[in-house]
């Protein structure tokens, strides 16, 4: 359910940052709140899962941005949030499936950086899509 309440911020995030290159501080405040009250109402992810889901990816862009730059501080933020709420791992397959296209894209049109908000929408579908089809097959 959380998932679901997060594709809203998320969808906006994704367009604007594809428009005007920013990211709205309420999208990733929201997907914020929704992962920390559904650390209250829900078993998994642990805690520990959502402080790491929330801390290393969101350490590991900042120090890109830094070393390298490309990477904004709407995309640390909305990364470490998304991390929160949905755990660690659950958000490193939604890396997974953001990056590659974000790859792809960045070299098709020569550009060192890119609207990561899209990219992460494009892996938070593709995540969602997996998760949703596989409770189907299991049944539950």
């Amino acid at each position: 359910m959380a998932m679901l309440l997060c594709a809203a911020p998320l969808v906006w995030a994704a367009i604007t940052d594809f428009r005007k290159r920013i990211i709205p501080d309420w999208t990733w405040i929201a997907i914020l709140l929704i992962g920390g009250t559904s650390a209250f109402l829900l078993p998994y992810p642990t805690l520990l899962e959502r402080i790491a889901g929330f801390l290393l990816p969101g350490l590991c862009l900042f120090l890109l941005a830094v070393k390298y730059g490309g990477v904004g501080g709407g995309d640390i933020k909305l990364t470490a949030a998304m991390g929160f709420c949905f755990g660690l791992y659950s958000l490193a397959a939604i890396l997974f499936f953001a990056l590659i296209p974000a790859y792809i894209y960045a070299k098709a049109t020569k550009q060192k950086s890119v609207p990561l908000a899209v990219f992460l929408g494009i892996g938070f579908c593709i995540y969602f899509g997996a998760v949703f089809a596989s409770s189907l097959l299991v049944g539950g």
